[in-house]
């Protein structure tokens, strides 16, 4: 079944979220993987945020209207 995948992070800094460029096929490859530790610049607060597991985030739409959500857990 087809679906549309995107990955956010949450900005350590100003604690919004944004799209990185990290794409997973399902819910199950994303929720199996291992992320090595990686630094984005947040487009928003335009400071350097660590980029690891626990502050990704998970959307997948299928065209079939179901949605999956995982949210990692984060904290500021």
């Amino acid at each position: 079944m087809e679906s549309e995948t995107k990955t956010y992070t949450h900005c350590q800094n100003c604690g919004r979220w944004f799209e990185v460029r990290t794409r997973f096929a399902t819910a199950e490859a994303f929720e199996n993987s291992k992320i090595k530790k990686t630094t984005r610049i947040c487009p928003y607060c335009k400071k350097a945020t660590p980029v690891k597991k626990q502050y990704l985030r998970f959307d997948e739409s299928r065209i079939d209207g179901r949605i999956t959500h995982i949210e990692g857990k984060y904290f500021l």
